[in-house]
């Protein structure tokens, strides 16, 4: 199952063969293929490859953004983003959607920028015809080159932009898409990256926050507790964290927020759980049963020797918000402070979607919030198939947007990307799930419920295949 907007379900079967087959035409009919950078040509390449940062094909230079002047104020920016896409088009009146893809095929991104490449390519074989141009172009893994990297996209007359991956690279470039009215769908997760003119793709923590609490609520978790990274990262969990608690009118027991890598980290889980108190406790109940010498005492005593501590924790729910080895040392040290997850709930977000977290008995039986696996399964095998390797959890939001920028464009290289159709409230269906682009620039996603078992994740809450209507 591929991308197409939910209204147009019993389309899905027609549109992917036909598409599959025009796809397969192009790929061995047409020169030069799509991931030819501008300025270049079979003939000037050699060995059969090619240089992601090559100049583009002559189009008009963009002069440099002035922040002192309005940007979607401008009265003439329609006109000028016509100028750039028609007056400087270099394809000789050739008529195509041209879309601009901006990743880093350079610098300190570039695995992950190659791996979204190979997904936009998987895209573009099953969805694009044959008068759909995607270009590709390097931003060398800086705002400074996604800047660069957006002008020459303009210039070359692209109608939308695909990317950037990189959220200061995205907030970059989003004054030189409004002075040029072009739409752009990022690959980055920080809302605080969206503008009027730039839709952020990535799964949002917050959304995963709201979906985990809401359903953990829901089956009867009353008190909750945070453990998260003091980051950015973290801080937008915490907000995210107590709206969706108070919106439940649960209890907000405790909110622990650690440093990446800080030895503090068991020290601040012991105090978290109360550990001292409660084994104090244990000790003080101890002594006073071993002076006694009636029967009920002794079994008392006999059972306390067992325990490490008296006592619950004051909460039933925890949300542990990190992954990697972190996560790790936070499962180890959980049990160690008697934090028993036949007690407290353990919750996580798609941060746990790793394979050693079915080897952690702290986190067994564990939820968390993710996009639904279903989708994304058929895409993986496909990727392996052709690339011989997993690709990057990323690489579906790259298939997806370029899948969704080819359904837009019609047989003739006419194509809608306007923000009134990429906002269609019923949304889209991609590799991730159900998604829909807000007017703020954010996406709405489904997520799944995961449970963590002991060889597999399963999915306990389904995502939901539709939106609720949009309430104004």
């Amino acid at each position: 199952m591929f991308l197409f907007r939910l209204r147009r379900f019993s389309f899905l079967s027609l549109l992917f063969f036909v598409t599959l087959v025009l796809s397969a035409c192009e790929t061995t009919t047409t020169a030069p293929k799509w991931w030819e950078v501008p300025g270049t040509s079979p003939d000037a390449r050699t060995g059969g490859t090619f240089d992601p940062t090559a100049a583009p094909r002559a189009g008009m230079e963009i002069p440099p953004w002035d922040p002192s002047q309005p940007t979607v104020q401008q009265p003439d920016a329609e006109v000028k983003a016509e100028e750039w896409m028609t007056q400087y088009d270099a394809r000789g009146g050739v008529q195509a959607a041209r879309v601009g893809l901006l990743l880093p095929l350079s610098g300190r991104a570039a695995n992950v920028g190659q791996e979204i490449m190979n997904a936009a390519q998987l895209a573009l074989f099953d969805f694009a015809g044959k008068h759909y141009e995607l270009l590709p172009y390097d931003t060398k893994s800086t705002p400074e080159g996604a800047v660069q990297a957006a002008r020459y996209a303009i210039s070359d007359g692209v109608s939308i932009i695909i990317g950037p991956l990189l959220s200061e690279s995205a907030k970059a470039i989003s004054p030189y898409l409004q002075a040029a009215n072009v739409n752009a769908l990022a690959f980055t997760n920080d809302s605080t990256a969206a503008s009027p003119n730039l839709f952020v793709m990535g799964v949002r923590p917050e959304e995963e926050v709201e979906r985990i609490i809401n359903f953990a609520a829901l089956q009867g978790s009353k008190r909750f507790a945070l453990l998260a990274p003091a980051d950015e990262y973290g801080m937008r969990v915490r907000m995210a964290f107590e709206s969706a608690v108070r919106a439940n009118g649960a209890e907000l027991s405790k909110v622990v927020q650690f440093l990446a890598g800080s030895d503090d980290l068991p020290a601040m889980i012991r105090a978290m759980a109360d550990y001292d108190e409660r084994r104090n406790e244990l000790l003080r109940q101890r002594r006073e049963l071993k002076g006694k010498s009636d029967a009920l005492s002794k079994k008392a005593l006999e059972r306390l020797k067992v325990l490490q501590t008296a006592g619950d924790v004051d909460f039933d729910a925890l949300l542990v918000a990190t992954g990697g080895s972190t996560l790790q040392t936070i499962a180890a040290n959980l049990p160690y402070f008697d934090v028993d997850p036949k007690k407290v709930r353990m919750l996580g977000t798609s941060l746990w979607e790793a394979n050693w977290v079915h080897a952690e008995p702290a986190l067994l039986g564990g939820w968390f919030a993710a996009p639904s696996a279903k989708n994304r399964t058929d895409f993986v095998e496909q990727y392996k198939n052709v690339y011989g390797d997993n690709p990057h959890r990323l690489a579906t939001l790259a298939y997806d947007a370029v899948a969704l920028s080819a359904v837009l464009a019609n047989d003739q290289g006419e194509a809608d990307y306007s923000r009134k159709t990429l906002t269609d409230p019923a949304g889209f269906l991609g590799r991730n799930g159900i998604f829909r682009l807000h007017p703020n620039g954010l996406a709405q996603r489904g997520l799944s419920v995961m449970q963590v078992q002991s060889k597999q994740f399963r999915e306990i809450s389904p995502a939901p295949t539709s939106f609720a209507p949009v309430m104004n």
